[in-house]
Order: C-alpha cells, then structure tokens, then sequence
C-alpha cells in the first residue's frame, strides 16, 4: 500500500516474523537495517515516480542512493518474536536534488489485534555515483533534478549529526590502544551495487563490542556482568563517511561512553571505523544498548558456578 502527497510517499510492508527476520534476543538489527532500507529505495522510486528503483543523472549515469546516516531509536527488539506479526510504516520526503530522508515506524501486533510501536529507524541518504568503474573509493555526489523537494527539520537535524560524527566526543574513553581487525567477505558483506554494504557497519561494530565487552564493561562501571552478557540495541546512530575496496580490511576503535547515572542495565559506546589501506574514517557508530536477560546467559553463569564451586571443594 502507498500513498503519494506533494510532500511525501508513505509505504505500508507486512511481516510474519520467522528465522530470517530473528536473532538472538529477538528482530534481528541487521535484518531491520537491510528492510528499511530497501523500503527507503522502492519509496524513493515512487516519489520520483519511477517504476523500479532505478536511477540516473542527466548525463545517463547510474546513481545509488547512498546512505549518510542511519538512525535507530526507542527500540524493543526483544519483544518481536517467532509468529509475531509486524508493520513497518515508511514515509520518505526528498530533501535536496541529491538528499532523501524516510522515517519507518515498526509496529508489533498485540492482544486483541492492538499495534505497539517497538522501533523507530530513521534514514538520510543521497545518490552517489562512481567516477571510475571498480573503485569504491571514487564515489561523488550524485544529483537528480527531476521532481521537487522541501525542507524537513528532522533530515537537517541528521546532516548536523554527520558533521559532528567526524570529530570524537570529548566524554569518550579509548577502550584499547589496539583496533579490532576485520577482513569483509566479499560474498557475505558487499552487496548487488559492488559496495560494503551499509548494514555491514552495524555487525562489524557488533563484533567489535564483543572482542573489548570485558574492558568496555568495566569503564562503563558494570563489570558485575560476566563477560557473556548480553545487550541489545536501544538506540544506534551510524555516520557514513566512505567505502572499501575489494580486499581491503577495517579497523575498528571503540570508545566507552559514561552515562550520567551509570545505570549498570545499559552500555554505552562510540565506534570509530578506519580502512585500512589509507586509514581514512569510514564510520561513526553511536549505540546505547540494555542488558539482555537470556537463558543462554543463564546457562552459562550457572555452568561457571558449579565449576567454582567444584574447584573450592577440591582444594579443601
């Protein structure tokens, strides 16, 4: 279903959640990523009035509808389980010839057919082209004239962000002298435009929580969670500054972020994403998350202490 104003174009998409759309702990982030932002290109078509999401500039030149900035916010993923029904409602306003901005609204079926509102993802993107085939690191602004545009405070609020994003919080504490080190998979991590895909930042950010969780729980002042804790997303701002060639690696910082009440319930951290070949910023990742309550968690406390446990009477 959509629904086109002189504004905006809304899209309306329904899911039966099942092992694709699901993680650990309940939607899977990079699941939602991938679908908002394939809905955020087939409204962008709409808008334009195109039939398929297939863009050109004036001169002929394929363009991609690159994301600047990635935005999740009052998350509750963990409610979304197998079976679930779920709406995500999109709506997309073009912003600049180059600039598009779409909010998707998650909405989880409860009793008595009631919609509850689990996620906000918010989205900011402009068309982008290559100046020379094969190098992804010759991407240019891109620009399509036709249709018209208007301002929207939301999508400016995002441009702020993005220039913030290249300069480090002064809150943030180095985790690690040494990056974490990940090599992309070209058949796993590039997607169909021959780029890293944008979903890809998440999960390397992800990996890199996991490898300092130890270290980054204790500066955040909740290393009483063992080192098999589990979080989950509450909030996620992701700053796109460029891409990789194939076979290039990434390195990835991490910041310990305080919060003000130093609730041990939530971690907080800013990532910093490099390429390796010229250690150029790629990416700026701030993420909030909250402590997972899992039995596989549980599972593995509980192994822990029957170890401790063995070992104290041995020694007695």
């Amino acid at each position: 279903m959509a629904e086109k104003s002189m504004d905006f174009v809304s899209v309306s998409q329904d899911y039966f959640i099942g092992m694709p759309q699901l993680a650990l702990g309940g939607l899977s982030e990079n699941w939602l990523l991938k679908e908002c932002g394939h809905q955020h290109w087939l409204a962008l078509a709409k808008r334009l009035d195109l039939p398929a999401p297939n863009f050109v500039d004036q001169q002929g030149r394929h363009m991609y509808a690159a994301f600047l900035v990635v935005k999740i916010s009052n998350a509750a993923l963990h409610q979304v389980t197998e079976n679930s029904r779920l709406w995500i409602e999109t709506q997309l306003t073009r912003v600049s010839a180059s600039r598009s901005y779409s909010r998707h609204d998650l909405y989880l079926e409860g009793p008595d057919s009631h919609r509850d509102c689990v996620a906000r993802v918010e989205l900011l993107s402009s068309f982008v082209n290559r100046s020379e085939l094969g190098n992804n690191q010759s991407v240019a602004r891109g620009e399509m004239a036709k249709g018209d545009w208007s301002a929207n405070e939301a999508a400016s609020q995002m441009m702020a962000q993005h220039k913030a994003g290249r300069t480090l919080p002064d809150a943030a504490l180095s985790v690690s002298a040494v990056p974490f080190v990940y090599q992309p998979c070209p058949y796993a991590d590039f997607n169909g435009a021959d780029f890293l895909y944008f979903a890809q930042f998440q999960a390397v950010m992800d990996r890199a929580e996991r490898f300092f969780q130890s270290d980054l729980q204790a500066l955040n002042h909740i290393s009483e969670r063992n080192s098999m804790a589990l979080w989950q997303t509450v909030e996620r701002t992701i700053c796109y500054y460029g891409n990789i060639n194939l076979d290039d690696g990434l390195e990835a910082n991490l910041y310990a972020m305080l919060s003000a009440d130093q609730d041990s319930s939530l971690l907080s951290h800013c990532g910093r994403l490099y390429r390796q070949s010229d250690h150029a910023l790629i990416a700026n990742v701030i993420t909030r998350k909250r402590y997972l309550d899992h039995s596989l968690v549980r599972f593995q406390e509980k192994q822990a202490s029957l170890k401790s446990s063995t070992n104290v009477g041995g020694e007695s």
